[in-house]
């Protein structure tokens, strides 16, 4: 077969823990589909992946939502992964909705070049487009919604600004997304969920992207701390979300990957409650088990306070190149949303 279906059936398994139950409804069709496909003999795959989900000490229901696929393409046997997570916001039942629609969409839109014999050519672009798909999608519900609606069209502002996950009445979510392949991880995120890199032999944690909030921009024009950001009083306001407005802007990076690294997705659920430091500890650990890391993450997220969900994939990938002139981590811009990640 060319998709893992026993790492798939883990998804429906942590949907159904989380009682995403029409989610695991439509990745249990997804499982059948790639069930149907199955040949006789295995596939060895290189990842070890595992799933983190769990809706925290304070809130009622889970709106993150994740999805860890993995496999090999048909015709040349080369290994692929797609992973996403996604935070979403408008209140319960909406925000559960949103994330859902997006990662939905995101796997409808790549799955056919994951199990067909053309591979996108340009794995950044496709990455970056599903993510687009998912805009357009979460904006045509909310449009529909809207209009059921009298007197509320006007509800949510049209123009991407300051936006608080707690006052927000439109539905939306957070996307960091990962396509692996060819020892290369393809980045695109909106939002405040995060992508990590850690590399054992550096022992340096990477935070890949970059948040698209408030405080991000406090930070980065100097008027903040690190510390700051974890308890300053506007915290939860993001600049950017898919499914707000009628387009997004899309943040890209491409990651050269040399072995024996940890790549970490996950919701500011996670990273917020735990801080860089911490994570940093965890994923340098003696224990190389994505399993057992994602669970002692989670943990952490919920002994820390557990004060919104968490959602998070963790990667690991094997050791095999010689990684003796790796010395720093750099990032370098492609154009204005496109960054390149190197270890050199």
């Amino acid at each position: 077969m060319s998709v893992d279906i026993n790492q798939f059936l883990q998804n429906v398994q942590v949907a159904l823990a989380n009682q995403q139950y029409p989610h695991a409804q439509f990745l249990v069709a997804y499982a059948i589909k790639i069930a149907k496909k199955e040949a006789s003999s295995p596939i060895l795959l290189p990842l070890d992946v595992s799933i983190g989900l769990h809706r925290g000490r304070v809130r009622g229901e889970n709106e993150d939502c994740v999805l860890a696929l993995q496999g090999v393409l048909p015709a040349t046997q080369e290994a692929f992964g797609l992973f996403i997570v996604a935070d979403g916001m408008g209140g319960h039942a909406n925000g559960q909705e949103a994330a859902h629609i997006a990662i939905q969409t995101m796997l409808d839109y790549v799955f056919p070049f994951l199990v067909g014999d053309a591979f996108p050519s340009n794995c950044l672009s496709t990455l970056s487009e599903s993510i687009h798909q998912a805009n357009r999608a979460i904006y045509a519900r909310n449009q529909s919604m809207e209009s059921q609606l009298t007197g509320n069209s006007l509800a949510f502002p049209r123009s991407q600004g300051s936006m608080s996950t707690s006052q927000i009445s439109r539905m939306g979510t957070t996307t960091t997304a990962v396509l692996l392949f060819r020892e290369v991880a393809y980045v695109a995120n909106v939002g405040d969920s995060r992508t990590y890199l850690y590399h054992q032999s550096l022992h340096a944690l990477k935070k890949i992207t970059q948040d698209h909030s408030l405080v991000a921009q406090l930070l980065a024009d100097g008027l903040l701390q690190e510390e700051d950001i974890y308890r300053h009083p506007q915290r939860n306001q993001i600049t950017r979300a898919v499914g707000v407005t009628p387009s997004v802007d899309v943040d890209t990076f491409v990651v050269p990957l040399y072995g024996d690294e940890t790549l970490l997705l996950c919701s500011d659920g996670l990273w917020e409650m735990t801080r860089d430091q911490k994570i940093e500890e965890v994923l340098s650990s003696s224990c190389s088990n994505a399993s057992l890391l994602a669970d002692h993450l989670v943990q952490m997220a919920n002994d820390g306070g557990g004060a919104d969900n968490i959602g998070c994939i963790v990667v690991r990938l094997p050791q095999h190149n010689d990684v003796s002139a790796m010395e720093t981590i750099r990032m370098e811009p492609l154009t204005a949303h496109e960054s390149a990640v190197h270890l050199s």
